[in-house]
């Protein structure tokens, strides 16, 4: 074999591994992809397992809708006020994650849509009274998240409770 032949067979094997190392990555790349999905659900799903966050979840739901200020927050809710905060703040972190792609919108909407929707509005008098004294930024994403889920809802048919609409599903087999 001559110089030229070996060095074009160099060049074919070359370019094998290079397009074997690009296939190689992209089904990585789907895989972490998928390990991050699945991190995230569990840390949504341990949310719910809290029960200082169930307790401010339930809190916030029972709330007078005309808190307008931190002092009628703090009265309301008593030495609790900070589990109903929390909530408010989660909610915030929530919205700036999905928004970033970090967080599935999809996933946050099975898991809380109903909830982050009727918390905001319990907590629009107080959020509204946070931006005429400290500007558009206070609890921005808490916003910006309860209104892409109220749009998503508004789409078309209401979704279907998961027990109505997968009541036939069954697991995949092993």
């Amino acid at each position: 074999m001559d110089l030229s032949s070996a060095a074009q067979w160099a060049e074919i094997i070359g370019l094998i591994t290079i397009l074997g190392a690009a296939i190689y990555s992209w089904f990585q790349i789907r895989e972490l992809k998928k390990v991050r999905e699945g991190a995230a659900s569990l840390s949504l799903a341990e949310l719910l397992q809290s029960s200082d966050f169930a307790a401010g979840i339930i809190q916030v739901i029972e709330q007078p809708n005309d808190l307008d200020s931190w002092e009628k927050f703090k009265e309301y809710h008593g030495d609790r006020w900070p589990q109903a905060f929390s909530i408010m703040t989660t909610w915030e972190s929530l919205g700036a994650v999905v928004h970033r792609g970090d967080v599935s919108f999809h996933l946050v909407y099975d898991f809380f849509s109903g909830i982050i929707q009727q918390h905001h509005e319990k907590c629009q008098p107080l959020i509204l009274s946070q931006r005429r004294t400290g500007g558009d930024t206070r609890f921005e994403w808490f916003t910006w998240l309860a209104e892409r889920l109220a749009e998503y809802d508004s789409g078309g048919e209401p979704p279907l409770a998961a027990h109505i609409q997968y009541k036939d599903w069954l697991p995949p087999k092993n």
